[in-house]
């Protein structure tokens, strides 16, 4: 089986050609030279490819039996999205699909923060899915809807916090979990909503099995992890872990208005979709400013003790795909020097 991976030189990418190397003829596909530097040094055959242009992704899509679409395109001087970078995601999608080989199937990596509101609390439920969240969800219908046109298998593919030798959080755990003791703020038996690369991998290869059912999924480590098992698989031997209850609590001025939008959220408009993206970007910003100091507010006096944003997401829903392999044991054979250098 030929699997095209288009945005082969992400964190994420980079570590999944390393792991399905081994079980498909990979052909990795990057936007620019510089980009496939580290891949070649490790003795890759990279295309250069931009897959929005129609001439790339015909030539480099054509004899490719599974195509994985981890690339995400933001505007290189603000890091966000623009119209020109969201037109750039757009044509990507659909030039994957129909410039792919006939009967192929196309994977799509979406997020966990499509779910908006229902999984992380601090989405506003009364405005529009704020601009990332919203445009993913997007791209999952472009999928599906360009896949039904051009007869292909489409899956989107919800994927959780990930884990894994490439990632930034893994180096943050493990950097954290080397301690001698170490407060956390979170119920330990919370699920994590974690995934690890290798099980992203797995999701890939039972995707391209015809037993499985195109359409949306999640995922996340099989059987989904709680923190407890996370830190327990990144703490050192002496390290002593002490759980911190949250001392956050809903403003009661804050209660009330929430009550008073609830009754009338079928009613509301969703203004920040037609808002000009400036005005979006500040209502963002404020946010952020907001979380940032409710999380500090939580923390006291205790400064060693350690928060993440991803402790305040609630258990990610399905559908999932079945039949994925245990995550532990997987993780058992997982070992890529290359991106520990120490």
């Amino acid at each position: 089986m030929k699997l095209g991976l288009v945005g082969a030189n992400g964190s994420v990418g980079t570590e999944l050609c390393f792991l399905l190397n081994e079980d498909t003829e990979l052909k990795p596909i990057i936007r620019n030279r510089l980009g496939a530097v580290f891949l070649k040094h490790h003795g890759f055959n990279c295309h250069i490819a931009d897959i929005s242009q129609k001439n790339d992704a015909k030539e480099n899509l054509s004899d490719v039996d599974l195509t994985v679409i981890t690339s995400y395109t933001t505007d290189p001087f603000s890091n966000s999205q623009i119209q020109s970078s969201q037109q750039i995601n757009e044509q990507l999608v659909r030039n994957a699909i129909k410039f792919s080989k006939d009967n192929s199937t196309i994977i799509y990596f979406s997020t966990i923060r499509a779910f908006s509101h229902k999984i992380d609390p601090s989405t506003p439920r009364f405005w529009s899915r704020p601009g990332y969240d919203k445009e993913k969800k997007y791209l999952e219908q472009v999928l599906f809807s360009e896949c039904k046109k051009q007869k292909k298998r489409g899956f989107a593919l919800r994927i959780g916090h990930v884990f894994g030798n490439n990632q930034s959080r893994t180096r943050k755990f493990k950097k954290i979990f080397s301690n001698k003791n170490v407060p956390v703020q979170v119920d330990p038996k919370k699920k994590s909503n974690v995934v690890h690369t290798v099980t992203i991998k797995d999701a890939i290869l039972r995707c391209a099995k015809s037993d499985i059912k195109p359409g949306l999924y999640s995922v996340v480590n099989n059987p989904q992890w709680t923190w407890e098992d996370v830190f327990e698989y990144y703490k050192n031997k002496e390290t002593k872990i002490e759980y911190k209850p949250s001392t956050t609590k809903l403003k009661k001025s804050d209660s009330i208005l929430w009550k008073i939008l609830k009754s009338k959220k079928k009613y509301l408009i969703p203004i920040r979709y037609y808002l000009p993206s400036r005005f979006d970007k500040d209502i963002q910003r404020k946010l952020g400013i907001k979380r940032m100091m409710l999380a500090i507010s939580t923390l006291k006096n205790e400064e060693d003790i350690f928060y993440s944003s991803d402790f305040s997401y609630e258990q990610i829903p399905g559908p999932f795909i079945p039949d994925l392999k245990n995550t532990k044991e997987l993780l058992k054979n997982y070992s890529l020097d290359v991106f520990n250098p120490d």
